[in-house]
């Protein structure tokens, strides 16, 4: 036989003998069909099942005992929807929706890999310090998960269930947290406003407006006199402190306030039903700050404890009956302010050339006026603001003042600044009275009466404003015309 011929006919056998062996594994009995069935192993087994097989109907409630918290899941239905909520807590408003994914993301968990039983449960985190998790079911049975570590071999965490352990990738975290976090951390956002403009063609615009509070007051330890301020449009800033001084606001520190009340979240929610024993509990029977305010046509209460030895406070919020903890730099700019802070240091700021007539009495007997004339800047004014220029100025005997002398003066007499808040007595005729008339109608009125210490206290339309140093008081006095 030809060597060509040999080869031919030794690859035919070899054809003839893989084929049937093919053959007789594809005709193997499959599971069930004979004793030639091959049963993986569970280690390694890619078809495994749920460790769970019920369905949500079926389950009456959840028990969930970690080492922050023990607290029960329960169904619930609405618009025919079946949904979980926390037991006890049917009223408050938190994320349901969350809940019920974390029990449906329960009943699906299948193991990633199977560990069997192992003699030390504590080396998995599956010990006394694991999550229990319970699942009654409406027909009496139940379901016994324990949740432990996170595994370092494969994505996923411990799970424990009739003595045998599991990876099961995708447990919830929050099981392994108290019920609060299930609850909404963002206590309110105040919208902005809005400025709507139409041109000549009839096109609206919207642009967002500046913020305005309308009022804001302040109480608690830290202020034992309630602090006020409002919104007037008299002050050049457009805020005053009504209380416990009369006081133009308005300054960085009250614009940085306002700013950071625009929108508030705290840390963590910690506690729901408030009591007289939770309030004490949370240091805010008597709140160290309390803050009220209507920002935009939006009100708010809030109220804070002092902080803690991690920077920390607890905080109580529009009456919604939950006790948040909220780090002290969301709060610290009403929590931690003064009332020296948040006004101007002088006493009071009239724009020279809005002042028709000013008078400067000096202990109750000599006086100086100044009648003042304006005249339009037609170069400056525009179609929707006037500006103006001081033309001439007279004083009481009808002698005319040069420009150079009077606003020097002026401008030392509205410089004089508050430097201290404490409360002084003082009494008879004050030191200094200055008046202001406007053109525009109104006026105001400025006393300064002598106070021991080379001191003057200083009063705005009657109500005590500070007290400022005697030699500002010696500084006006050198410049009055």
């Amino acid at each position: 036989m030809k060597k060509t011929v040999r080869n031919i006919v030794i690859l035919l056998a070899v054809l003839l003998v893989l084929g049937g062996t093919a053959y007789l594994l594809a005709n193997l009995p499959k599971d069930g069909d004979g004793e030639e069935s091959s049963q993986p192993s569970s280690s390694s087994s890619t078809e495994r099942k749920e460790l769970l097989t019920r369905e949500d109907t079926e389950i009456e409630s959840v028990e969930v005992k970690n080492a922050e918290d023990e607290y029960t899941i329960v169904p619930t239905q609405e618009d025919s929807q079946l949904g979980f909520t926390l037991e006890g807590y049917e009223d408050y408003d938190f994320n349901t929706s969350q809940v019920a994914a974390n029990v449906r993301t329960m009943l699906a968990f299948k193991p990633a890999k199977e560990l069997g039983s192992q003699d030390s449960l504590d080396a998995f985190g599956l010990g006394s310090g694991g999550t229990r998790v319970t699942v009654n079911y409406k027909d009496g049975g139940s379901d016994q998960l324990v949740l432990g570590d996170t595994s370092p071999e494969t994505v996923g965490k411990y799970v424990l269930k009739d003595g045998e352990v599991y990876i099961v990738s995708g447990v919830p975290d929050a099981f392994y947290a108290n019920r609060f976090s299930y609850f909404y951390t963002s206590v309110y956002v105040i919208p902005s406003l809005t400025d709507v403009t139409v041109d000549d063609e009839g096109e609206t615009t919207e642009t967002e407006a500046e913020d305005k509070l309308e009022t804001m007051t302040l109480t608690g330890a830290r202020f034992p006199e309630p602090v006020t301020i409002e919104y007037n449009s008299r002050y050049l800033s457009g805020y005053g402190i009504t209380e416990p001084v009369t006081a133009e606001s308005g300054n960085t520190k009250l614009s940085e306030l306002i700013t950071s009340l625009k929108t508030l979240t705290a840390s963590s929610v910690v506690d729901a039903g408030i009591t007289d024993e939770k309030l004490e509990k949370y240091g805010l029977t008597e709140p160290d700050a309390k803050l009220s305010f209507s920002l935009n046509g939006s009100k708010h209460e809030l109220a804070v404890s002092a902080k803690d030895s991690d920077g920390m406070r607890y905080m109580t919020a529009d009456g919604n009956d939950l006790v948040y903890r909220v780090d002290n730099s969301a709060v610290t700019n009403w929590a931690d302010a003064n009332l020296m802070s948040l006004r101007m240091s002088y006493v009071w700021i009239a724009n020279i050339k809005d002042v028709k007539k000013l008078t400067v009495t000096i202990d109750g007997s000599e006086v100086h006026s100044f009648d003042i004339t304006r005249e339009k800047d037609e170069e400056k004014s525009t179609d929707t603001s006037t500006e103006y220029d001081i033309s001439k100025i007279v004083d009481g005997d009808g002698n005319s003042v040069d420009y150079e002398v009077y606003q020097p003066f002026y401008q030392q007499m509205i410089s004089m600044a508050v430097f201290t808040l404490d409360k002084a007595e003082y009494s008879g005729t004050p030191a200094m009275k200055i008046e202001y008339e406007y053109f525009n109608g109104g006026a105001d009125t400025v006393e300064y009466y002598e106070i021991p210490g080379n001191r003057y206290a200083a009063l705005l339309n009657g109500s005590f404003n500070g007290q400022v140093r005697g030699t500002d008081f010696d500084g006006v006095m050198a410049l009055l015309p």
